[in-house]
């Protein structure tokens, strides 16, 4: 029986503290938060964790150097010293990364101006980062070329922080590092509803893939469902203070602009910040801010227009960036909180709503909702909803136990010293065994050493197995028993980030694909290679992925 079918089957035949709908960010470390500090929590989700709106962001994990302008202080502090500790929490995950802000001449602000704002921002981060520089053009010319400083008064440097890997990666560590603490999660099992009876919730569920429905029993219900939140409580009739609205943003991946590992900032033409971000081999540019009426949109020629011509305008490059040129596309919607009575604000005020979140409690009933919300403040929701639960009457015998964050530095340590006592020169890619085992490191913690003794026992699980990849055989057969994929698109898509940095044709073709299949999912390997693809495979011999295309 899989991971997947065994959680199922706990889901129906068990009472618990908490059931959590909802395995986005919010939700995952809501799981993550409980679980560790003892609680009995189930988490579903009727997509793949982190399957909406928590695969769609920058990657970023920032304090909102933004809101300095709308004078909401109190939550750039609190951003600020929030990704702060991500940084020290998850060291081989979340890196400090500078910002290149360059300022055309005629913006409302001048450099020096916004220069003297970069400080107070460090300031409110407790000069936790690198500290700021100001950027003459002279400056901006010589240290970014490809920056097209013509029209530039100057510029300023920052830091904030960055994923390492994707952003649902890091999310489903989360509802990774909940399973480990006895969180039973299921993927694609979907809420139908759920009614307050005898002291209990219980949800109407059903599994999206085999169409079994079936009751989940809890004494608290979580709403975490993202941009869903308000379709969820009308189905349980919940009536809160707050609601969504919902402004969708893009990012276009396109071949690598810059070789150097900073982020370029631009104000784009609507007066927002516009970002050019470092992925590996490939770089992400957005983002759009468009007010939308509903979580489900998609990418349209003007939101491509708009990105390319931002960028095509602050660049310097013999050739502009053309639609030809788009890898992959990111597209979600940020669900803004707002009270309700407030919903119906103008466009000036919707554009300066911030990305806080809200957590609204009907503690007669035992129910959260979990509004808005970003990565950076991740921990600051899972710690609120333990405080709530425990209100609410949950008990949490491990009240104190520090939840997140990756293992203490002295098991790393034991790790590496593994690692480079084995001879994995003999039977891996040219790249170090620092590299190798940093790598394996950062995307499993404590299951990396798992890795290493199947590598110990079988110098072939050291083998690329997905040509042009750097995904091992080893990892392959570690997410098939662990990391509950149902869909190719879930490991192409969120627990890697190959679908986001290789074309999808090129990916199609690759060499070791469909033995992954197999390894994933067995005797259905076709069935799922053809409904992610859409059509059979068609292989010529030794195809793989070009090296520089490595995920």
């Amino acid at each position: 029986m899989t991971l997947r079918a065994n959680n199922i089957a706990k889901l129906k035949d068990r009472t618990f503290d908490a059931l959590i709908i909802g395995g986005g960010i919010n939700g995952a470390v809501s799981a993550a938060a409980l679980s560790g500090k003892g609680a009995h929590v189930a988490l579903i989700d009727k997509r793949d964790f982190a399957g909406f709106t928590s695969q769609q962001s920058s990657n970023l994990a920032w304090g909102g150097i933004k809101y300095l302008e709308s004078g909401d202080y109190r939550l750039v502090r609190k951003l600020c010293l929030s990704r702060n500790e991500l940084i020290r929490s998850y060291p081989t995950r979340v890196k400090e990364i500078r910002f290149f802000a360059t300022i055309d001449k005629g913006f409302r602000f001048s450099p020096f101006f916004l220069w003297l704002g970069t400080w107070v921002y460090w300031l409110f981060g407790n000069g936790f980062t690198k500290p700021p520089r100001f950027l003459t053009k002279a400056r901006i010319q010589r240290e970014e070329p490809v920056v097209d400083a013509h029209c530039a008064a100057g510029g300023f440097e920052y830091s904030d922080a960055y994923l390492h890997d994707n952003d649902s990666r890091f999310v489903f560590q989360f509802v990774r590092s909940a399973m480990d603490r006895g969180c039973i999660a299921a993927n694609y099992v979907e809420s139908l509803g759920a009614r307050r009876e005898d002291g209990l919730w219980i949800t109407r569920a059903r599994d999206t893939e085999t169409g079994d429905s079936f009751d989940i029993r809890a004494k608290v219900l979580i709403n975490a469902a993202g941009p869903f939140v308000d379709d969820h409580n009308n189905r349980t009739n919940e009536q809160t203070e707050h609601q969504h609205l919902f402004s969708k943003g893009i990012h276009l991946i396109v071949p690598q602009i810059t070789p150097n590992r900073r982020i370029l900032t631009f104000f784009a033409d609507d007066g927002r910040l516009f970002f050019v971000i470092p992925m590996g081999v490939r770089t992400c540019i957005g983002t759009t801010d468009t007010r939308v009426e509903t979580p489900d949109t998609g990418v349209t020629d003007e939101d491509r227009d708009f990105v390319l011509d931002n960028i095509n305008k602050r660049l310097e490059q013999k050739t502009p960036l053309t639609r030809k040129d788009i890898i992959a596309e990111r597209c979600g919607v940020r669900p803004l909180v707002v009270r309700r009575q407030a919903s119906g604000g103008g466009e000036r005020d919707w554009m300066q709503l911030s990305r806080k979140h809200e957590i609204d409690v009907d503690r007669a009933n035992g129910h959260l909702s979990i509004f808005g919300g970003k990565l950076t403040d991740c921990v600051n929701v899972g710690n609120e909803v333990s405080e709530i639960a425990a209100a609410l009457g949950i008990d949490l015998p491990h009240a104190h136990y520090r939840w997140y964050g990756e293992p203490h530095r002295s098991v790393y340590e034991e790790y590496m010293h593994q690692a480079r006592l084995m001879d994995l020169d003999s039977y891996t890619s040219p790249e170090s065994i620092e590299q190798l085992s940093s790598r394996l490191w950062r995307r499993y913690d404590q299951q990396a050493f798992e890795l290493l003794a199947q590598i110990r026992e079988d110098p072939r699980q050291a083998e690329v197995l997905i040509k042009g990849t750097d995904y091992l055989r080893c990892e392959i057969q570690l997410a098939k028993r662990q990391e509950m994929i149902v869909k190719l698109e879930d490991f192409l898509r969120r627990r890697s980030k190959i679908a986001l940095v290789v074309p999808r044709q090129t990916i199609q073709q690759a060499d070791g694909l469909m033995e992954a299949c197999r390894i994933l999912f067995g005797e259905h390997a076709q069935q799922r290679y053809d409904e992610y693809f859409g059509e059979s495979r068609r292989v010529t011999p030794a195809q793989s992925l070009p090296e520089s295309d490595a995920a």
